[in-house]
């Protein structure tokens, strides 16, 4: 085999490792936490605002490349990695859609139930969207584990 055949024949190996890791085997998404909120029966939106306005993100925690479209959430500013309750203001960010077993995986991503907390709210277009919000503490102590 010339040395050509060998590279090409260990980057579609190393390709199909890497699809299998994003989509069979989310061994880098933490464990779901005990009091994770249930999960919708059909498909939902969710908002996203920092990472998951990222399609590299979402196609590595969902598991599949998830198209989004550009949305807004009216009476909240971004504040580090939370949102605060700011009347005036316009958040922009993505709305996308996923199956329930899709949020389940984006829940994982989230820690949810140990440190963020999943909301269904109305964005300004009146559709209704998942958004993960951080749970209690604000500052250093909400960023640790």
């Amino acid at each position: 085999m010339s040395p050509g055949t060998m590279v090409a024949v260990f980057l579609i190996a190393l390709l199909l490792a890497l699809g299998y890791a994003v989509v069979r085997a989310p061994f880098y998404l933490p464990a779901p936490a005990a009091n994770a909120p249930p999960l919708p029966e059909g498909d939902s939106y969710v908002f996203g605002f920092a990472t998951l306005t990222n399609p590299v993100v979402r196609l590595i925690v969902v598991g599949r490349p998830v198209p989004a479209e550009p949305a807004a959430l009216s009476g909240v500013i971004r504040d580090r990695r939370d949102l605060r309750d700011s009347p005036d203001s316009v958040l922009q960010g993505v709305r996308f859609r996923v199956t329930p077993s899709e949020l389940a995986r984006l829940d994982r991503y989230e820690r949810t139930g140990r440190k963020y907390r999943r909301d269904l709210l109305p964005l300004e277009d009146g559709s209704m969207a998942w958004v993960y919000r951080l749970i209690g503490a604000r500052g250093v102590e909400a960023l640790q584990d």
